[in-house]
């Protein structure tokens, strides 16, 4: 029995023998990760209509809490694999910190329909607060966006040094700016086209329209991003 229960380091290691927990970045992905999905399955409002038990959860609405989970589990594989975290260049060096945007855009995402959702209680007669669940989420949410972004913009071998404190981060090259450009772009398209739906549309027929318009934002977005990446890139020479 004690021999099946022993703990094996290889599920702390990454591919080149190196433990995960003696690097802070690495470490933060993971605890955030794990602290956002365990938000993301809890009630984030909770409330009554007269003797009738409410809650709005991250699987309810637009399902942001399952979104948010499946980032959770990208974000371990990225934690684990030295091609992201030491990538010098490209879309595998950025990831981890456009995750960490698009996971924080998600939260508050989420907080605004379980505002709708208690909202909706209380046109019913009844209550309702935000519950443990969202700020559990909140957390690890804030912990993967600050983790990600020191991820992806720490210094690598080579490069340009730009002291903030004690901090030594990379400047961004050139290749880069566009592709950054076009991601942020395509969240804020995306947020932008859910909060619409959702000042629009009424609760309980949400869902469909906030994939619409968040689906258009995330494509006007994403092209209004790469232009105006590419126009910095030109104004930069």
């Amino acid at each position: 029995m004690t021999e099946n229960l022993r703990w094996d380091p290889e599920l702390t290691t990454d591919p080149h023998g190196r433990s995960l927990f003696r690097d802070p970045v690495r470490a933060g992905l993971v605890v955030g990760a794990t602290v956002m999905a365990i938000g993301a399955f809890m009630p984030w409002a909770e409330g009554h209509v007269g003797f009738l038990p409410k809650q709005f959860g991250g699987l309810d609405g637009a399902a942001d809490g399952l979104i948010m989970s499946g980032f959770a589990i990208v974000l371990l594989v990225i934690a684990r694999s030295p091609d992201f975290l030491e990538s010098a260049d490209g879309a595998r060096r950025w990831a981890p910190m456009l995750i960490g945007l698009a996971c924080l855009a998600l939260w508050l995402l989420g907080r605004q329909q379980a505002e709708m959702a208690i909202h909706s209680w209380e046109e019913d007669s009844g209550g309702g607060a935000l519950s443990i669940g969202w700020w559990v989420a909140g957390v690890g949410t804030l912990i993967v966006a600050v983790a990600g972004s020191t991820a992806s913009l720490r210094r690598r071998p080579g490069e340009a040094k730009v002291s903030i404190g004690a901090m030594g981060l990379a400047r961004p090259r050139r290749s880069a700016i566009r592709p950054i450009s076009a991601a942020i772009g395509g969240t804020v398209g995306v947020v932008a086209g859910a909060a619409f739906a959702l000042a629009v549309f009424p609760p309980i027929t949400v869902g469909a329209p906030m994939v619409f318009f968040g689906g258009v934002g995330l494509v006007f977005g994403s092209f209004a991003g790469s232009s105006i990446g590419r126009r910095l890139v030109r104004l930069l020479g």
